[in-house]
């Protein structure tokens, strides 16, 4: 598996370990956590059959290939599961009070791409199924992490 343009090779390896020390990083993965740094979020692309999946592997889930490239995503797509957490705030750094949403999100790529994040600037009365919504970013211990918040225009993204 090689990066693409949603990589960022000026950012070392040591950045990247020093910026995420809680996660366990491999060659694989590192891209991944490069490209957060950068507020880019991405997924594997299989360039044999077109399929897209996370996480990142270095063989097609559907085809098998080794024909797979981390790509950015646009970071659109709708609330497909929605669950509401009762300990702790997503972060050490965010004052949010409890229970906070976390959802696995559909993204508007293909049908089934899902990425897990928390859902912030949204009251809980508008939080429900199918919310259309769009990437933006949070910090937890210093570092980017994805969240989504609801779309802005709720019209560009299906549900």
């Amino acid at each position: 598996m090689t990066a693409t343009d949603g990589d960022s090779p000026e950012i070392t390896d040591e950045v990247v370990l020093a910026r995420y020390p809680h996660v366990r990083l491999d060659h694989l993965n590192k891209h991944f956590y490069r490209v957060l740094l950068g507020h880019r979020l991405l997924a594997g692309h299989c360039d044999q059959c077109d399929q897209w999946h996370t996480p990142l592997r270095p063989r097609c889930p559907h085809c098998w290939s080794e024909a797979v490239t981390p790509r950015p995503v646009r970071g659109r797509g709708a609330v497909y599961l929605l669950t509401l957490l009762h300990q702790g705030p997503p972060s050490p750094d965010m004052d949010y009070s409890t229970p906070w949403p976390l959802a696995a999100v559909e993204l508007v790529e293909q049908l089934g791409l899902r990425v897990t994040a928390t859902i912030v600037e949204c009251p809980p009365e508008r939080l429900r199924i199918g919310l259309p919504v769009e990437l933006t970013w949070i910090l937890r211990d210093g570092a980017p992490w994805p969240a989504f918040r609801p779309a802005e225009e709720e019209s560009d993204v299906e549900a």
